[in-house]
């Protein structure tokens, strides 16, 4: 496969995978593309920040000039929720103009994708998190037990904020909405998976979600099964993340009493966690159903796709952990750095 038959999504797939660490062997084989042209592609993107071809230069003269043109590149790196009319203001142009050149130089007005605010002590955590980590093996993470609980609501319609960026900077922290923890929840879901195997789905009844709940109907009612059924289950680990129930006394002896292992998490960490991307795609598919009546017709649906969820598809999720781990670190380095 020649270069120029590289779309540029696979091309921007190509510099992903090299900023979490893949060679470019294995980018190479990924798209069975010889190693001289995934390193053209990358070399080109360090050059230009983009993998875009160079436009030619002939043909109607530019109306920016090269110091406006300066000027509207820091304004839109410095501060990514510009507005088009405040760009356009800026450098005396129209919009039209304005968006020909953020085009030009890789710039789109896309949605802030939301995710949790870290502070110093969280990002830290993580670093941390993907240090101790970052040597385990697929087979490792295959016993962890992955658990989360998720909420179903009805009727949200959240502002989506738009900000300019470039198409390898989708999570930069000025191209995101952080998002914090709020809101109500019409139906909550606790589930659970291993690389071996999915546990039953348990509904959360609004009046029911103390600690003392948790352990009944969580612990007691679900996990312990899905735990000790294993085969062997002394080589489980629990994954849960840091919410005030899991943190509880109750839940605390509980585990302790039945010998089962917690795996340290870091705060505000759901990407790191799998069964994220399973509640994303239980929520999509949901879309595709018609909307629910009552909250019964919502647990019947929700019930039926978790029910299509393969193991196939989730030890796929869980070979992502290694990668995760990389990024995390890489992003680190680069915090550190101040670059």
């Amino acid at each position: 496969m020649k270069y120029r038959t590289l779309s540029p999504m696979q091309k921007n797939q190509i510099v992903g995978m090299r900023k979490v660490g893949m060679k470019c062997k294995d980018i190479a084989e990924v798209f069975t593309a010889p190693c001289s042209t995934i390193s053209t592609i990358l070399s080109h993107w360090k050059v230009h920040g983009s993998v875009e071809s160079l436009k030619s230069q002939c043909g109607r003269p530019r109306k920016l000039s090269e110091r406006d043109f300066r000027v509207l590149c820091h304004a839109v790196s410095s501060n990514r929720r510009h507005t088009l009319v405040e760009l356009a203001n800026l450098v005396s142009v129209s919009r039209t103009t304005v968006r020909f050149y953020l085009r030009e130089l890789g710039f789109r007005n896309c949605i802030a994708p939301k995710k949790l605010y870290l502070n110093v002590k969280h990002k830290a955590d993580r670093l941390a998190f993907a240090r101790a980590y970052e040597s385990w093996t697929f087979e490792d993470w295959c016993n962890i037990i992955w658990t989360d609980e998720s909420s179903f609501e009805t009727g949200k319609n959240p502002r989506q904020i738009r900000v300019w960026r470039k198409v390898y900077e989708k999570y930069n922290w000025d191209c995101i909405a952080p998002s914090f923890k709020s809101g109500r929840s019409s139906v909550m879901v606790w589930g659970a998976f291993t690389g071996f195997d999915k546990s039953p789905l348990v509904i959360i009844p609004l009046d029911k979600r103390s600690a003392r709940d948790f352990v009944t109907i969580v612990y007691e009612g679900v996990l312990s099964g899905f735990y000790f059924l294993h085969d062997d289950p002394e080589q489980l680990i629990l994954m849960e993340d840091g919410a005030p129930v899991h943190r509880s006394s109750l839940p605390l002896q509980w585990r302790r009493a039945h010998g089962i292992e917690k795996l340290f998490w870091p705060a505000n960490s759901p990407d790191l966690n799998p069964i994220e991307n399973v509640w994303m795609v239980v929520k999509d598919l949901l879309k595709h159903h018609s909307r629910p009546n009552s909250k019964l017709e919502m647990i019947e649906k929700i019930q039926s796709v978790w029910d299509t969820i393969s193991i196939e598809w989730l030890r796929t999720l869980i070979s992502t952990m290694p990668y995760r781990m990389q990024a995390v670190i890489a992003a680190g380095v680069v915090v550190r750095d101040g670059r």
